[in-house]
């Protein structure tokens, strides 16, 4: 039977496919990875011819190895982004990462080129298929030694994948086959490192990149060529199907906060990764009620026929139920704790002792979700950390510290509390449902997210 987030990938697809460009217009883009997953979505419905044209068209916007190592063999994001390096209308050189290139999109683009070779080059055509393995290495291959931390778990994880299948294999000779060692590795040997020494991934309980992390480690445990890879591949998968198993509630489709990073704060108003997964494997999830261009990261809905084909191995490491009686899951990282309890008619995470700012502005440390709304606390510029603690049954008190230095503005507010109706706000506290934090000190605002279309 046809979920309705496919049903509405597949109507979308239709509407977005600019047949005479051979790629997917959206936002006024002709975009390069939602392209790439379109020509995926065509192959499972038996549209080559038009897969192939797209593909084609996606090959052209690799950069060669023999430019700057910044970007080396990843692509751009869009057919019309000016080639990074080159100058602006101001004289400036296009160098700004994120904005002018995105290093992600090697691991990204190679990782959805080498699944389509995989599952479907037997109808592709052996040119296009090793076309696309070809890029796909040069993605591989190009990727700067020392860029990605062993924390950025969501690319690491793709990186040492891909590394595995495309990097010097060498057997073990155990007599085992499937047992080979890839010693140049350093990816797979550092995520290996950070979920030994944290018991899960760094970038903890994250709405939006759980389902990357979720994709890259069943493609290690089904996909990779060496027992090491698998190994991690086996970890990752267990790990973070066990906790999403306990802070995920049936009942409002969306698991427990606090977030490492999220796009958004309510999944149902926005396009949240984890409700794609959840929905490719046939899982109820909070989504929006309707989509059209303007929902926030529309374009991910091009995961689900990916996720659809690669994460059945999750099924085996989901166990959901009802939260009655309620449950409780605790994590610690060193000096930093994370708490979410999952409810029967709410759920509430916070954290605190994180010191660590990357993607802070995607950080929520404080959330809460109900059948009745939601609110959640986010972080602003001049942040520079937050610690939530549990004072009594759903009250929380909120402290911070601000960035200091000849560079930081400070605005009048310190944080931003965002919620589905306006809270009761008293002096230093806000009361919303059942919970009421407290801001001892703190200046604060409110801003109220827009009614789900």
């Amino acid at each position: 039977m046809t979920q309705p987030l496919e049903r509405a990938l597949q109507e979308m697809h239709e509407q977005l496919f600019d047949d005479d460009r051979a790629m997917v217009r959206l936002y006024g883009l002709y975009l390069v990875r939602e392209t790439a997953l379109g020509a995926f979505l065509d192959l499972e419905n038996g549209n080559v011819a038009r897969a192939q044209r797209a593909l084609r068209e996606v090959l052209k916007h690799q950069y060669p190895n023999d430019v700057d190592p910044r970007w080396a063999g990843t692509f751009k994001t869009h057919a019309a982004q000016p080639d990074a390096g080159t100058l602006d209308a101001d004289g400036k050189p296009r160098v700004r990462e994120w904005r002018d290139y995105d290093p992600n999109w090697r691991q990204f683009m190679a990782m959805i080129l080498e699944m389509t070779a995989r599952l479907y080059g037997h109808v592709l055509g052996d040119d296009l298929t090793a076309n696309l393995r070809n890029a796909a290495h040069r993605a591989v291959v190009s990727e700067p030694a020392g860029r990605i931390s062993g924390r950025y778990s969501n690319i690491i994880l793709l990186q040492a994948w891909l590394q595995d299948m495309f990097g010097e294999v060498t057997a073990t000779g155990t007599g085992d086959a499937t047992a080979h060692t890839a010693p140049a590795n350093r990816w797979l040997n550092d995520v290996a490192e950070q979920l030994q020494h944290d018991g899960d991934l760094a970038e903890y309980n994250s709405p939006t990149y759980d389902a990357i992390s979720l994709l890259a480690g069943c493609l290690l445990l089904e996909h990779a060529r060496s027992s090491a890879a698998q190994r991690v591949g086996e970890t990752v998968v267990a790990r973070v199907g066990e906790r999403l198993s306990v802070v995920w509630h049936p009942l409002l489709g969306l698991q427990a906060g606090p977030y490492s990073r999220a796009y958004g704060v309510d999944p149902r108003k926005y396009i949240c990764l984890v409700s794609v997964l959840m929905t490719a494997l046939e899982i109820r999830a909070a989504g929006p009620g309707h989509l059209d261009q303007n929902t926030t990261h529309l374009h991910d809905l091009y995961f689900l026929p990916l996720f659809r084909r690669v994460c059945g191995p999750l099924r085996h490491h989901l166990r959901f139920t009802q939260p009655e009686p309620a449950r409780r899951h605790e994590h610690n990282y060193g000096t930093t704790q994370a708490v979410s309890v999952v409810e029967p008619a709410n759920v509430v995470g916070w954290e605190r002792g994180r010191r660590d700012r990357f993607a802070l502005d995607q950080y929520a440390p404080f959330a809460y979700y109900s059948t009745d709304g939601f609110l959640a606390v986010r972080t602003r510029q001049d942040t520079e950390w937050v610690d939530v603690e549990e004072i009594d049954h759903h009250v929380y008190r909120i402290t911070m510290q601000r960035r200091s230095g000849p560079d930081v503005v400070h605005n009048t507010a310190a944080l931003t509390v965002v919620a589905s109706k306006a809270p009761v706000i008293n002096e230093s506290e806000l009361v919303f449902g059942e919970v009421t934090l407290q801001f001892p000190g703190i200046v604060f605002e409110v801003r109220i997210a827009a009614p789900n279309g």
